[in-house]
Order: structure tokens, then C-alpha cells, then sequence
């Protein structure tokens, strides 16, 4: 199994895959080679291997033909994954490709008012990801730091899941790898 691999402590439990669509007829017209199912089996090897692993995603919005019906059934198929993350990108015809010569195109505030609505399921999404390591330690790599007025460095960093971490600390661990604590949510991701 590939996912083995992540037994090895080097590697980054992260995976981006790109998903397009939850709809198979809307991958079927992307001509895209996989199926909610496939990706789905996917996901559930990574995370037998990988309970943590951070699934992001690429989904578009607003392919031509995407009928209401087919919005929501891949709104249901991104809420089921539990992404730890996820882009949205709002279709736009691009001359000389096919989509753009197919029937059906989204009129611009459908397509923007689809782009929210994925969006918001991205936005729980993370933060339900997010809020089941509070109290759980993480080994993070500091990759930014500075000190404040008081002399106390304020570490940015990341896990190795792609969770962001800010934490106080009295010397500099810029470039380094230590673990923290998880004490909750702060500004731009999470607190140690």
C-alpha cells in the first residue's frame, strides 16, 4: 500500500487531491478520469494508514450544464470527506477549449453565489479538522519568528499535518522542530 510510506516520520501527513466536482455526471463532463467513489476509497486508504492525514482539495463551481441538483450533491460529497481544507475556483471559459463551447454556461451571480456556499463547507470543514488536535501535542517547524516589545518570540510555524501554529516562546526556534501543546484557536490558525 502506498500509504505506508507515511509510517516514516520524515514524511508530511498531507495530501492535496484535487477533487473538481462530487457530482460524477459533472467529472463525467469535465472528462475527468475518476469518480466521487474512486476518491473515496482513496481518502479511506490514506487514513487507514493515516488517522490524521490532512486531505486538501481543489473543487470547481459552476461548470456549464452544473444543474442545482448536482451543486448540492457535491456540497454532500465535500461535507462527507471532512477536508482539512480546500480551494474553490469558480469555472470561467477559457477560449478555444471545449467547456467553453459547451451548452448550458452559469450565469455569473449563480456561479458566485456557488462559490460561497462551497466555500462555507470548506470553512467547517477546517475548523472541525482543526479542532480535534486542541489539548494534542504536534511537532512543529518554525518557520517565522520575532520578538516582541517584551523580548518574547512569537514562533509561526507549521505541522507536519499542515496545521498553522503560533506560540510565545522566550528564545528563538526559528528553523527548528519542537513539539507544542494545542491550547485552541487563535488568529490565523492555532495556538501551542
Amino acid at each position: 500500500n502506498f500509504f505506508y510510506l507515511w509510517q516514516d516520520e520524515r514524511m508530511c501527513a498531507h495530501l492535496h487531491l484535487p477533487l473538481q466536482s462530487g457530482s460524477a455526471d459533472i467529472l463525467k463532463r469535465m472528462a475527468r478520469k475518476t469518480t466521487p467513489k474512486d476518491y473515496q476509497r482513496i481518502v479511506d486508504e490514506a487514513r487507514a494508514v493515516v488517522p490524521n492525514m490532512a486531505i486538501t482539495t481543489d473543487v470547481i463551481v459552476g461548470f456549464p450544464g452544473e444543474s442545482d441538483a448536482e451543486f448540492e450533491e457535491s456540497l454532500d460529497y465535500v461535507r462527507s470527506i471532512g477536508f482539512a481544507d480546500g480551494h474553490v475556483f469558480t469555472f470561467s471559459a477559457r477560449p478555444g477549449t471545449a467547456a467553453a463551447r459547451y451548452s448550458g454556461q452559469i450565469h455569473g451571480k449563480i456561479k458566485k453565489e456557488r462559490s460561497v456556499k462551497m466555500r462555507a463547507v470548506f470553512t467547517e470543514s477546517s475548523y472541525a479538522y482543526q479542532q480535534a488536535f486542541i489539548g494534542q501535542q504536534a511537532r512543529v517547524l518554525w518557520e517565522n519568528s520575532a520578538p516582541d516589545a517584551q523580548g518574547i518570540w512569537q514562533m509561526k510555524g507549521l505541522t507536519g499535518n499542515y496545521l498553522k501554529i503560533t506560540c510565545a516562546y522566550p528564545t528563538n526556534l526559528w528553523n527548528t522542530f519542537r513539539k507544542v501543546r494545542i491550547s485552541g484557536f487563535g488568529e490565523d490558525g492555532l495556538l501551542g
